[in-house]
């Protein structure tokens, strides 16, 4: 597996965990454990977002320079 696969794959892992965490954060979390868990649940859903259109930046970009 070339650099730029596990670049992607870890990419793609990365903001699998990041939404995973954010929707337990907001929805999933039965204490009212306050407003920390719900503001990191947002930040983490607002990095896993710009997480995919980074993936997406960067398999556009690599196309023509790596190979």
């Amino acid at each position: 597996m070339s650099i730029k696969g596990f670049h992607l794959i870890f990419i793609s892992i990365a903001a699998l965990f990041f939404a995973g965490f954010g929707v337990w954060a907001l929805f999933f979390d039965q204490q009212d454990s306050g407003m920390g868990t719900k503001i990191a649940g947002v930040v983490t859903l607002i990095a896993s977002v710009g997480l995919v259109f980074y993936g997406i930046y960067f398999r556009r970009k690599s196309k023509n320079i790596i190979v």
